[in-house]
């Protein structure tokens, strides 16, 4: 570790003063006792939860520290059944098509920033130049190539080491030859594939047991290019084979063979279900405010666009603002508005949220949970009534609207700016435009959402349920108009 290095970026970290003394304490005093494989991926709620730490605080705190060279940013493609890491990516925008192979499985996974893009944070060459070599051994690519943040089942465990027949290093231009056995399925669910598979390049190669497969010789031979495994599928008949593996690339590989049996491996997982620990997710990041102030992201390609399975989105205005600017003045008007907006920015960040843009005296926000836009919401009425409180002395008074939707959009460049497209952002800026002063809308998905009800009666608030039809959807939209009781 090279302290002089990192005491100077805790120096920097200085320059922010609000971050968490708690936080930056842990960091400072852990750090300097992690070890190399410790340091290559650290998951923020995993940090912030063997200290007793708040986690939305780590996280706002890692992402300062990325700022400030102290991490580096992973991108982690991972498959939920297996927990591999398919793809690991320091940029969004390297993250590419609308979906990743997974090798160790031969399925494809849909590339979803919500549960499939892990987010994890490597410490910087800078501050320790780690020593990790994932080709030591078995144990150390496992390690290295799957995700620690899904535990797998000690059933599930016992079966996948069952199905293993070897491990090899290839060097570049190398080789390596095994014997083995092909027949049908045995009664213990083995023996009709043979799946030989590097997860550092992402491939494999698989033979299946067929009957009527012509018949190859006693010898197979698999090449791995630098387009992956070829043959990727071969039906071979029962028998006793040689396997000769050959590396045709110039980098170095682990190679794994195993007799997988897929439908058994689903069939474990369901009954002893993998342990998946909390992470941050690509989403939760992109919904950051931190991350959104601290890393402008104008460096990312055009063409970005990424899918995100449920997104919650809200939009607000504010009623009122153009008289007061014909009472008030520009100066006055525009002083009282940019206070609106301070107040509507720290809610969303307390709410876990981020401002995707400012349109006038209207925001853009987005969250992760419909619960975490609602209690946003409720938060910025009470806040603009505090303000109300005071302008009311001056003669000035504003009314917030609010708009609230949650369903799939994609993330997308627009304006050198990380935005939002698709039907649900359209349905979120047309339900805002439903409501009156004070009063938040909701789509049926938000209704919907396990708790959103529960807080809508702890906070007495009134509901009307309702059908609208909005400007660019074409069948009518189930909205909920939710707003505050009067005290009498």
């Amino acid at each position: 570790m090279n302290t002089a290095v990192l005491d100077q970026k805790f120096h920097s970290l200085k320059s922010y003063p609000h971050l968490p003394a708690d936080v930056l304490a842990a960091l400072k005093e852990e750090l300097p006792r992690m070890d190399d494989w410790a340091l290559t991926r650290i998951n923020p709620y995993s940090f912030a939860a063997s200290r007793g730490l708040d986690p939305q605080s780590a996280v706002h705190t890692f992402v300062h520290a990325a700022k400030v060279g102290m991490f580096d940013f992973l991108y982690n493609l991972t498959y939920p059944l297996c927990g591999g890491i398919v793809h690991a990516h320091h940029e969004l925008d390297q993250i590419d098509g609308e979906s990743f192979h997974c090798y160790i499985c031969n399925v494809n996974v849909p590339t979803q920033l919500d549960d499939h893009v892990e987010v994890a944070f490597r410490i910087h060459q800078s501050v320790r130049d780690l020593k990790v070599d994932p080709l030591q051994d078995l144990e150390s690519y496992f390690r290295y190539h799957f995700s620690p943040n899904f535990k797998k089942s000690p059933e599930l465990l016992s079966w996948i080491q069952s199905t293993l027949r070897g491990f090899e290093v290839l060097e570049p231009e190398g080789s390596f030859s095994f014997g083995i056995a092909l027949s049908h399925m045995r009664e213990n669910g083995q023996g009709h594939i043979l799946q030989i598979a590097t997860v550092d390049a992402n491939s494999g190669s698989f033979f299946i047991v067929d009957d009527e497969a012509p018949h190859p010789g006693d010898e197979l031979h698999v090449e791995l290019l630098a387009s992956g495994f070829t043959p990727y599928e071969k039906k071979v008949p029962p028998g006793k084979y040689i396997v000769h593996v050959h590396n045709r690339t110039g980098r170095r590989v682990g190679t794994t063979y195993l007799q997988p049996n897929p439908d058994r491996i689903t069939e474990i997982a369901e009954r002893s279900p993998t342990q998946i620990l909390p992470f941050l997710t690509a989403r939760e990041l992109l919904n950051n405010q931190s991350f959104r102030e601290l890393f402008r992201i104008h460096h990312l390609s055009p063409n970005l666009n990424l899918n995100i399975k449920s997104l919650t989105i809200l939009f607000t205005d504010l009623r009122g603002s153009t008289e007061m600017y014909d009472r008030a003045g520009d100066l006055i008007a525009y002083r009282l508005v940019q206070d609106h907006f301070k107040e509507l920015t720290e809610t969303v960040k307390k709410h876990q949220g981020a401002i995707v843009k400012t349109m006038g005296d209207a925001i853009m926000a987005t969250f992760s949970r419909p619960v975490d836009g609602l209690m946003a919401s409720l938060e910025m009425l009470e806040r603009l009534d505090n303000l109300n409180g005071r302008w009311k002395e001056q003669g000035y008074e504003l009314g917030l609207k609010v708009g609230l939707n949650e369903g799939p959009a994609l993330a997308v460049m627009t304006d050198d700016r990380l935005d939002y497209f698709g039907q649900s952002v359209n349905v979120a800026a047309r339900v805002q435009g439903l409501a009156g002063s004070g009063e938040i809308w909701i789509t049926d998905s938000v209704w919907n959402f396990p708790a959103v009800s529960e807080i809508v009666r702890e906070k007495g608030l009134s509901t009307e349920i309702q059908e609208a039809t909005l400007k660019g959807v074409g069948a009518p939209t189930v909205v909920v108009k939710l707003s505050l009781v009067p005290h009498t």
